[in-house]
């Protein structure tokens, strides 16, 4: 098989792992920042499901924690935030021109922590090649005043984002996680299959067969990939994936049976131990916001 034939038949295993829930962003502010400004997270959005995204079109900017200076961007580029961390943004008295945005990455679907990404990153264009189409739309959009442009900026934001996990799969600037796993097709197939088939009778054996390794070779390189067991790797999902299910209305047994829990007790139980609420009193959150 040749090169070209090999790459087009290569499965798109992370946009597998999105299917349609993949991380969008919110714009909170676009224009001239001048002095000290304080950010956080969003309060209605569970925290290991968010991230933020400041975009320096011109001037500088200082990332502040705990009052003491993190990181510093003196050119165009973006920092990137795989935390809702709270923090201060320092601007000279001049401004700086700034795009910021909230991410959010849904339930079910990757958090940042399960990607891979570090909870701060600082990345100047001139070391992201490619980007310049998109920033300068985003520029753009977000200091322009058309119609429907809120809509454009968030689209913009989610590909630039898109754009922007690839340059940290592909610099290896990632910690433990889906993305570092990308860069080994094996494990990256076994990754794909979990999350379209987490309620098959997955087994460690049966991975690696997918994965065309020995059990003890997979489970090591499984583990020094993405920071956790193959069978915790599976868990995860298959709970992630009853959550949302659940809190669409769903009933427990379907649910149970649809993700791979022979028992519905202890899905019910799994359930209330990472979230703290009972299928039940999710099922009926679920019908009274409808």
């Amino acid at each position: 098989m040749s090169e070209q034939t090999r790459n087009s038949s290569e499965r798109d295993i992370l946009s597998e792992v999105f299917g349609s829930h993949y991380p969008r962003g919110d714009v909170f502010f676009s224009g001239v920042l001048c002095g000290t400004s304080h950010h956080k997270g969003r309060d209605d959005q569970p925290e290991e499901q968010q991230g933020m995204l400041h975009v320096l079109q011109s001037g500088s900017v200082r990332i502040l924690l705990n009052g003491k200076e993190h990181v510093k961007l003196d050119r165009p580029g973006v920092v990137l935030l795989g935390k809702p961390i709270p923090h201060e943004i320092e601007t000279p008295e001049s401004g700086s021109n700034l795009v910021c945005a909230y991410l959010q990455f849904p339930n079910p679907g990757p958090t940042p922590a399960r990607l891979g990404l570090p909870g701060c990153l600082v990345l100047p264009f001139d070391e992201v090649p490619g980007l310049e189409p998109v920033t300068g739309q985003l520029f753009l959009e977000a200091f322009a005043h058309q119609p429907g442009k809120r809509t454009a900026v968030n689209l913009l934001v989610d590909l630039l984002l898109l754009m922007l996990l690839r340059h940290c799969h592909d610099r290896k600037l990632v910690q433990p996680g889906i993305l570092a796993a990308m860069r080994d097709q094996r494990i990256a197939r076994v990754v794909g299959e979990l999350h379209l088939n987490p309620g098959k009778n997955w087994s460690v054996e049966s991975q690696a067969e997918i994965a065309g390794m020995s059990r003890a070779s997979f489970a090591a390189l499984f583990r020094d990939l993405l920071g956790t067991s193959p069978g915790d790797f599976l868990q995860s999902i298959r709970l992630e994936q009853a959550f949302a299910m659940l809190r669409e209305g769903k009933n427990l047994q379907s649910v149970a049976d649809l993700v791979g829990y022979r028992s519905t007790t202890a899905l019910a139980r799994a359930i209330q131990q990472k979230h703290n609420i009972s299928p039940r009193a999710l099922r009926q959150d679920s019908s009274a916001g409808n």
